[in-house]
């Protein structure tokens, strides 16, 4: 799916920087997760003395990694897609489709960022006392986080979609 127009090209160098930036982000977020339980298994089988944060932590990275992970998985066209009823259809109507579902889903997605972002600044006052007393708003953002990224990505790979000439 190669763009012919300027604002095409301009979108694919978008979606490769946001892309390549995210997928760093969850593989940091990964070897943090293994090194934090690696270390917190160590601490607590060999010196019997555990590292109460580190479930917790790894939870919390988990959360983060998995929301940020389905706006890699809408890029990479990983979510579910019946593609026979797609196929069935012309050209004309499958772009239609396309952007009928964009459309449907994006509205989704703005829901779930609205009550996402309500339901985080409402832990604003509560904090993990396992976790070096951080505040729960920092696990909690990543839901309208990752929606936001899934939401954008959404639309990127949905207009390169039909920019392409393909």
């Amino acid at each position: 799916m190669v763009p012919q127009s300027g604002f095409g090209l301009y979108l694919k160098k978008v979606d490769n920087v946001l892309g390549k930036t995210v997928q760093i982000l969850c593989v940091a977020l990964l070897a943090i997760i293994v090194l934090t339980i690696s270390i917190s298994i160590t601490t607590r089988f060999v010196f019997f003395n555990p590292l109460n944060f580190a479930d917790a932590l790894a939870k919390y990275l988990m959360i983060w990694m998995c929301f940020l992970g389905s706006g890699l998985a809408i890029r990479a066209g990983e979510h579910i897609v019946v593609e026979m009823f797609r196929d069935s259809l012309t050209e004309k109507g499958r772009k239609k489709l396309i952007v009928f579902i964009d459309i449907v889903v994006s509205v989704f997605l703005i829901i779930v960022i609205y009550n996402g972002f309500i339901f985080a600044f409402s832990g604003l006052g509560s904090h993990d006392p396992f976790v070096f007393g951080i505040s729960m708003i920092i696990p909690y953002l990543s839901v309208p986080i990752g929606f936001i990224y899934m939401l954008i990505q959404l639309n990127i790979t949905t207009a390169l979609s039909l920019l392409s000439k393909e």
